[in-house]
């Protein structure tokens, strides 16, 4: 498919809109003008991520529910509504918007809990195991587990799916502080290797984001939570703890408590040399789009925050440098590694476009076609001249994929390359690779006047970005 036939595909889709809603404003009017007025307001919210509305899902939850309350009273009484049920019987009416406004508020809290509720997909072959040695008898591991289980059972009685955290909160507010209580503590005690056994085993996203803070001084139980394994604990926490409470940050949104970005910066100012490589390619290579170039120049806001991290990745990288140009066994061993970051484009790069709009141009082989050798290719560059013959199992790898297609509201559009990533690991990619996406502006600007230079400038402004996250790598 060519430019303009993808053009007069658009073009006739936007008359055929423009006609529905012409026909729809003349057959009813109020209740047309009410629809647009939300879907506005809803491109409105999908458009503008900076927006307070999404600083934490609590508030994106709320704007969900009260969104699908106006959607359902204006369908069931607008006057001239096609599906006018409160005119004919305002009970019924009244009923059917409060249970769809239930449902979209239920649903859009179990997808989010479905979101945050898994464990980062960290390789179990990297320097700090997920499996704490793998050889640990049961009878050792015994107090892990039952302190895990303890925190599974208060997180269970805190997390209530069909009752909404402000009204369970309201009506069981001793209860549900107890309960956070009892999860502090046990993290709290916990020795070294128990603390990373349970910061890599609960599910913490969903732990960060259930344990509040609550009205009273004594009950800012998330802000006491996160400060004991971002600040007080943190030299207790080994490369993928730290991983881990970082994604589970990132999950919750840094803008859902002021103190995030603090954190974040003491995660990685406190992790210094090979352990601050390795934390910042374990945060790029779990296969979903909470990557550290999204940490560092889109979740954190404060340039302050963002510049110290900036330097103190700097100054580690001055470090690794250093440490290879002498002339000691250590440093030998060090170069035996590539200490290199693969970049690559996807459309005509990896994939055949077949010579489809807006993907590309190359016709040699059909749309999506793997070209013969990529993989491979990528995986000796990954490898290095000095490296093994084979990829080692679990290594984490360091391939990175810039592409034009636009960033859109979360992880709308990354999920469909991601998911594509996930079936070239089936095929023999050898890691879960990264992914820096474009943006509305660029890919409009593409679209609609051909034009591929603002694409090219935000490649390349991600390519800066990306350089300055990795300064001890070459790209």
């Amino acid at each position: 498919m060519n430019r303009a036939l993808a053009m007069m595909i658009m073009l006739s889709m936007m008359i055929i809109t423009i006609l529905f809603f012409l026909a729809l404003f003349a057959r009813s009017p109020i209740f047309a003008a009410l629809i647009t007025a939300l879907l506005y307001t809803l491109y409105l919210f999908l458009a503008n991520e900076r927006l307070s509305v999404h600083n934490a899902q609590e508030f994106e939850n709320r704007f969900w529910t009260v969104f699908a309350l106006m959607l359902a009273t204006a369908v069931f009484f607008a006057r001239d509504s096609p599906l006018a049920l409160g005119l004919w019987s305002p009970s019924l009416g009244f009923l059917s918007v409060l249970a769809f406004g239930y449902f979209v508020h239920v649903w859009d809290r179990w997808r989010h809990r479905k979101e945050i509720g898994g464990r980062p997909n960290f390789k179990r072959g990297t320097a700090m195991s997920l499996d704490m040695g793998g050889e640990r008898q049961d009878k050792e591991r015994e107090p892990y587990e039952k302190a895990l289980q303890s925190i599974n059972e208060s997180l269970a009685n805190i997390d209530q799916v069909l009752i909404p955290s402000t009204i369970n909160n309201m009506f069981r507010d001793k209860f549900i502080m107890e309960k956070e209580r009892e999860i502090i503590t046990v993290l709290s005690e916990s020795d070294e290797k128990a603390l990373n056994f349970l910061v890599t085993r609960v599910k913490l996203g969903i732990l960060f984001y259930k344990v509040k803070d609550h009205r009273s001084m004594s009950g800012q139980h998330r802000t006491e939570l996160i400060d004991l394994l971002a600040v007080h604990r943190i030299s207790a926490l080994n490369v993928v703890s730290r991983a881990t409470v970082l994604d589970a940050l990132q999950k919750m949104k840094l803008t859902a408590n002021p103190r995030c970005e603090f954190w974040v910066r003491n995660l990685i100012v406190n992790t210094r040399k090979d352990e601050l490589s390795e934390l910042k390619t374990l945060t790029d290579a779990k296969g979903d789009y909470f990557s550290m170039h999204k940490l560092v120049f889109v979740d954190v806001r404060t340039q302050t925050v963002r510049d110290d991290i900036l330097k103190h990745l700097e100054k580690e990288a001055k470090w690794s440098w250093a440490q290879m140009s002498m002339n000691t066994s250590r440093s030998r061993k060090r170069m035996e590694r590539p200490w290199r970051k693969i970049l690559s484009d996807v459309d005509d790069t990896m994939l055949c476009s077949g010579n489809h709009y807006p993907a590309g141009i190359d016709a040699r082989f059909g749309k999506k076609v793997l070209y013969p050798g990529c993989l491979g290719f990528y995986r000796e560059l990954d490898l290095g001249p000095k490296g093994k013959e084979e990829w080692p199992e679990g290594s984490v790898g360091n391939l990175v994929f810039l592409s034009a297609r636009p960033h859109m509201y979360k992880d709308v559009s990354e999920k469909q390359n991601y998911a594509k990533f996930a079936k070239l690991r089936e095929r023999g990619m050898h890691t879960n690779p990264s992914l820096l996406a474009g943006d509305m502006k660029s890919g409009s600007e593409y679209m609609m006047k051909n034009d591929m230079e603002p694409l090219a400038v935000k490649k390349y402004q991600n390519f800066k970005e990306y350089v300055q996250i990795y300064p001890e790598f070459r790209h």
